[in-house]
Formats: structure tokens, C-alpha cells, sequence
């Protein structure tokens, strides 16, 4: 089954690809609780995808790794930094779903994908939309207070984000995922002050 979900996350229609980026986490958590040795030779074969030597291109490979983990966050942390180290690969069309994995890693992991944020706050200024707006979705879920100017300045930003939410592809702005960005790191502001 798990297989059969990786190779959905391929399907060209991406509708499909993502349902079962979601899927393959969802699965994989149910399979890590009787065996995460299995779910590990997954995530191994997921990053051996992104390797030019794979002979293949694992087009969603980040974000299914990002899902596996995400949906079973005390397992395979250490696989977490090993997907935030895909933004220094030069093929940048994996940007946005490397952010949108961080993203959903930082909920539980956030300490295993700090050491992107220098490379993802450049992000939120990249020439393609997609990009920068999964970068404010990345942070926001980073709750990175020192990226709050930056933020700010893409409030404005009309340019359109295709976003993966409620298991359907929607558009958004990049304003409005900085927006949200901010809100994020206003709630943890206000957690720091009444503590």
C-alpha cells in the first residue's frame, strides 16, 4: 500500500499527488506502530529519490517525507533536518514543497529545522511567487519573531500561492500566508509575555 501511495504522489494531476502525500502519512504512521523499520526503508527510499544518482525525480518526495513525519511525531526526527538540507539543492522547483514539509515538521521538530531559517527568510523575497509564499507559510509555523519586517513588507503581495488545504488545491495570495505568518508569531509573542 505504501508503495502504491508513493507512486500516486507522482500522478500528474496534482490534486491526487497531494491527497496522497497525505495519505502516505497517514499510512505510514499506522505501519510505524507495528513497524517504523519498515517506515525508515521508506523515508531512505523517498531521499534516494531526490539524488541525481536515483535516476528518478521524487517531484513531491519532500513533501512526503514532511507528511510521514508530521503525522507520527515522536519517530523519525532525524529525518527532519535531513529534508530542511534539501533547500541546498539547485534545482529550485523543490522549494516550495521543501517549505511546505518544514513547515509541517517545525509543529513537532521545529529544533531540528532551525538551522534553515537563514536560507528560508531569503526565500521570502524569490523571484517566484510560489516560493515566497511558502516561505511565510514556513515561518509562520517556525514562529520566527526576527522575520516579522520581512513579513510585513509581502502584506501587499497580490500574487497567487496554490496551497494544499482541507485535502483540496486552493489559492491563496502571498499576502494573505504572510498574514497568517504574522499571526502565528504574534501568538507566540503573547505566549512568551504571560509566561
Amino acid at each position: 500500500m505504501l508503495s502504491e501511495l508513493i507512486a500516486l504522489t507522482l500522478d500528474a494531476d496534482d490534486v491526487i499527488g497531494w491527497r496522497a502525500v497525505k495519505a502516505l502519512g497517514l499510512a505510514s504512521a499506522v505501519v510505524a506502530a507495528r513497524d517504523a523499520e519498515f517506515v525508515r526503508g521508506i523515508l531512505r527510499r523517498l531521499m534516494w529519490s531526490l539524488n541525481d544518482e536515483s535516476g528518478s525525480i521524487g517531484w513531491r518526495a519532500p513533501q512526503a517525507m514532511g507528511a510521514i513525519l508530521a503525522a507520527t511525531p515522536h519517530a523519525f526526527a532525524e529525518f527532519a533536518p535531513i529534508i530542511a538540507s534539501t533547500l541546498d539543492v539547485e534545482e529550485t522547483h523543490f522549494y516550495p514543497g521543501v517549505l511546505w514539509a518544514i513547515g509541517i515538521i517545525a509543529e513537532h521538530h521545529a529544533d531540528r529545522v532551525q538551522f534553515a531559517l537563514p536560507q528560508i527568510r531569503a526565500l521570502l523575497h524569490d523571484a517566484s511567487p510560489q516560493t515566497r509564499g511558502m516561505a511565510a507559510f514556513c515561518i509562520g509555523r517556525l514562529r520566527d519573531n526576527a522575520s516579522r519586517n520581512a513579513l510585513a513588507q509581502l502584506v501587499t503581495d497580490n500574487a497567487p500561492v496554490q496551497v494544499f488545504e482541507n485535502d483540496e488545491l486552493v489559492t491563496r495570495t502571498v499576502g494573505e500566508l504572510a498574514r497568517q505568518a504574522l499571526e502565528m508569531t504574534d501568538d507566540k509573542r503573547r505566549k512568551t509575555k504571560d509566561e
